[in-house]
């Protein structure tokens, strides 16, 4: 019905005065009535012309926080909202000027008007929009004001902003043995991604719950692109695995805590088989077998050892993404899910040997995290930096190079 009311209102907007249109109207109507008087004699017209439409120039102008497609289509062709505006978040150079404007209002320490801290402050808050930016810098002050201090400091701010992204922090204490496991668990996705996330980088490593959640890695867009690359896809997945690997080289299983990352490999696996025809890397081993039908034979053997891997990876319990059409209809399709779980496989892979050759780094960035408990910024990549990973070298024919889970 609102939508019913907004379209009449749109489509009579210019309508000539309701008096001018009556009078019109029924004087003509009159005229006509008397059947004596005609229409016009010669050129001279004998009826009041129709009132003109109204000399205001009214636009209408509407904004939305859903996509485009989803509103009617009554309401956005030509003639009605037919031109159409997006408007993005702010980009890299944008957030920085716009910290410049919002930062200058509050009382902040001295440290944060350095270039690096501005620099720094910018990017990691990738996905910010000016009111959010607004938002932590006051957050930031509160934090300042209720431990008795005049001016917040760079722990006020990426307080704040973690608070506005992940919730308030939850005070409860993990078991020891706990605690390190979920050191674990993150240091697996920042080692991971580290490595195989090329545009990405680290901007938070925490082990603090926060609501639902025990622990977290997050990393952001080095440059803020419109399309992605196979491998930047496939590196996705490897980030999101590392997590499950990690658990496994250091505990020999994993833990229940891996089931978000299940989710969303899966459903990303999906979009990538589902949305840009991407595939699984077929197998080469012509450097290691000469005969042909034996190469082949032993590549099918990998292959499908790739994706009984993944196939007990790939989430099927119902829930969250995956319950929405069309990724739950690439993952029904038999060809395509060979396909999702072929590339689970090989990322599983990948990620299960980066850290068992990267253990040492790992339980490093493990150590640290269980001594500070939350890291921003350059400080994750500075310790990233600092554990010396390398990208392993795999052979699929070492059965040490198969992980079982």
């Amino acid at each position: 019905m609102a939508l019913n009311q907004l379209l009449v209102v749109m489509d009579g907007i210019d309508d000539p005065p309701l008096t001018k249109r009556i009078v019109t109207k029924r004087l003509n109507t009159f005229l006509d009535a008397l059947y004596v008087v005609p229409q016009r004699i010669g050129p001279v017209r004998l009826r009041k012309k129709p009132p003109k439409p109204r000399k205001e120039e009214i636009y209408f102008i509407g904004a939305c926080n859903v996509p485009l497609e989803t509103l009617d289509p009554a309401l956005t062709r030509p003639g009605r909202m037919g031109r159409h505006i997006h408007f993005r978040t702010p980009t890299w150079e944008d957030r920085r000027d716009i910290f410049d404007l919002y930062i200058t209002k509050v009382a902040h320490v001295p440290e944060l008007d350095t270039q690096r801290k501005r620099d720094e402050l910018a990017r990691v808050t990738s996905g910010y929009s000016p009111a959010m930016i607004d938002q932590v810098c006051s957050m930031a002050l509160t934090y300042a004001h209720s431990d008795d201090r005049l001016a917040f400091t760079w722990e006020d701010i990426v307080e704040a902003m973690t608070t506005v992204e992940a919730g308030v922090a939850i005070g409860q204490a993990y078991p020891p043995h706990e605690e390190r496991a979920t050191a674990i668990h993150e240091a697996g996705h920042a080692v991971c991604s580290h490595l195989y996330n090329e545009n990405l980088m680290s901007t938070r490593l925490s082990i603090r719950k926060r609501g639902s959640s025990g622990g977290h890695h997050q990393a952001m867009e080095i440059e803020e692109r419109f399309a992605d690359w196979r491998s930047e896809m496939f590196g996705r997945l490897i980030h999101v695995l590392g997590a499950m690997a990690a658990e496994v080289v250091f505990y020999g299983q994993n833990t229940t805590g891996v089931g978000g990352d299940v989710r969303s490999v899966t459903w990303l696996a999906g979009r990538m088989v589902g949305f840009a025809a991407m595939a699984p890397q077929r197998v080469d081993l012509s450097d290691r077998i000469e005969d042909p039908e034996l190469r082949e034979a032993e590549e099918d053997r990998v292959m499908e050892r790739f994706e009984r891997l993944g196939t007990q990876i790939m989430h099927r319990s119902g829930g969250g993404v995956m319950d929405a059409d069309p990724m739950q209809a690439v993952v029904n399709d038999p060809a395509k899910r060979t396909l999702v779980t072929g590339l689970l496989g090989q990322a599983y892979v990948v990620a299960y040997n980066t850290i068992r050759v990267n253990r040492d780094g790992t339980a490093h960035v493990a150590d640290v995290l269980v001594a500070q408990r939350e890291i921003y910024g350059d400080a994750v990549v500075a310790l990233l930096d600092e554990a010396q990973l390398v990208k392993p070298e795999i052979d699929v024919l070492d059965e040490d190079a198969w992980p079982a889970i």
